[in-house]
């Protein structure tokens, strides 16, 4: 069974003109960077990384358009997909600011007639921000999937996809990330400020910030030096496919749009200094939560106290992020244009234990890669053998991730290998079982896909896919 997780991505690129180059050969960090960079395989995207305000490092990579061999540049427009949802939230607090709603406020107070009576009552601004509504996920909903995405160009279109749907959980239940809560938040803008959201975004972030590279186009339209988004294909194993028909046609409060990496770097800049907000709410958006690691529109690392904040963004093809490394005073900015395991995982990892020392999830990360590459080239038997010597923690996502890409490409005995991996790693794992069980379908082999998930099914009685798995197979 598999699962949908959000990725992030990561580019590199030099100043070879610029007066500020020179700091590149003064920064280890930079040139241990810069050398891993450089080694990834098929990597395409644009990196800017700057210390102390100043751009140490600025390359891009990789095809723009692999139809027509055009290179990616420093001024190549990415799809900034999540990132939007930093506008949005700085929006927000701006309003909060100017003293025209606050985090307690309900939705009812601004859209009242929005068809859930417990939307309106009981989900306020600031479970909207922080992903804790419990609103639907319309973005993976059939009805979004499976219509025409030319007719989601604004925020009314996309109404009727969650507004009569039931919430998924209880109000502040728990931590769901959904774009339909920022969905919501850019209907709030539009009704306080009686401007289209898209105006108000220009006029009070981009024009601030001087980001004149930056906004929500319509993307079956041309834009000037504008990326491709490559994704692995389900119809053409092994091959690459544009993702126009995968997302709206138009980007919004949740993301969709189109940036630079100056532009986003502007950006981080102007929130870093207070040029959007008072050092006051500055430092709300700031504060890093409790419990989890995303707070009001931001994004933080996964190491408590680590100082690092910013957000990212990843769709089939398309995975960005800005982030701001506070303790050592550097910033990072990723732009790419494939699926975010091809590459973006890699260098966005390295870049931050680079600058901010390692953690458990970096070092599970590297040594779950290993292990599926263990496992790929050299056999689930020496990869077992290696596990059984180690300390080190993995990654049963990574490698379900990994396995499911090999099904994808057509490779059943290295996604059985890597599904039996993550089987041995995790006895107890249902999931693990179940796609067992579909890689051994996929290969043919009824009995074993028919154990697998027989086994899923004994972890998990409630395993609605392998009951069903089970009934097609026993009809084969």
């Amino acid at each position: 069974m598999k699962k949908a997780f959000l990725l992030l991505i990561i580019i590199p690129f030099i100043f070879s003109c610029n007066s500020k180059s020179k700091h590149l050969e003064k920064d280890s960090k930079v040139i241990e960077i810069t050398n891993y960079l450089d080694s990834l395989d098929g990597f395409s995207g644009t990196v800017l990384i700057a210390k102390n305000d100043s751009v140490l490092f600025k390359k891009a990579y990789g095809f723009a358009h692999l139809g027509h061999k055009v290179k990616n540049n420093v001024n190549t427009k990415f799809s900034y997909a999540s990132i939007g949802k930093s506008f949005t939230a700085v929006a927000i607090f701006q309003l909060i600011q100017a003293g025209k709603l606050s985090l307690n406020d309900p939705v009812g107070k601004f859209l009242p007639n929005y068809p859930n009576k417990n939307v309106r009552d009981s989900i306020t601004i600031k479970l909207l921000l922080s992903h804790r509504s419990g609103l639907p996920n319309f973005f993976h909903s059939e009805k979004f999937i499976n219509s025409s995405k030319d007719q989601f160009r604004t925020l009314e279109s996309l109404s009727p996809l969650y507004e009569n749907e039931p919430l998924e959980n209880k109000p502040n239940e728990q931590f769901s990330y959904r774009n339909t809560n920022y969905i919501v938040l850019g209907r709030i803008i539009e009704e306080i400020t009686k401007t289209p959201y898209e105006q108000f975004i220009h006029n009070n972030i981009f024009s601030v910030a001087s980001m004149k590279n930056t906004g929500n186009y319509d993307i079956d339209f041309p834009i000037e030096n504008a990326a491709e988004n490559y994704t692995l294909s389900d119809i053409h194993p092994n091959e690459l496919q544009k993702n126009i028909f995968m997302s709206a046609a138009k980007g919004g409060p949740a993301g969709g749009g189109y940036t630079t990496l100056d532009d986003l770097y502007k950006f981080a800049t102007a929130f870093k200094n207070n040029q959007f907000l008072t050092p006051k709410y500055s430092l709300l958006m700031k504060k890093e939560p409790l419990n989890g690691s995303y707070g009001y529109g931001m994004q933080f690392a996964s190491a408590k106290g680590s100082g690092i904040y910013g957000h990212s963004g990843g769709h089939f093809g398309a995975g960005v992020e800005w982030r701001v490394f506070d303790k050592q005073n550097y910033t990072v900015i990723l732009l790419t244009n494939k699926d975010l395991d091809q590459g973006f995982l890699d260098a966005r990892f390295f870049i931050e234990q680079t600058i901010a020392g390692t953690t458990p999830k970096l070092n599970s990360y590297f040594f779950t890669k290993k292990m599926i590459n263990t496992c790929l080239n050299h056999g689930i038997e020496q990869t077992k053998q290696i596990l059984a010597d180690s300390k080190n923690n993995l990654s049963e996502i990574a490698i379900n991730a990994k396995g499911y890409e090999m099904i994808k490409r057509g490779f059943y005995k290295n996604a059985i290998d890597l599904f039996e991996l993550e089987v041995f790693a995790f006895p107890k794992s249902y999931d693990a079982y179940d796609s067992l069980g579909e890689a051994y379908m996929k290969s043919g082999n009824t009995d074993a896909s028919i154990k697998n998930y027989k086994k899923s099914l004994e972890l998990n009685p409630d395993n609605q896919n392998a009951k069903e798995k089970i009934k097609e197979l026993l009809k084969i």
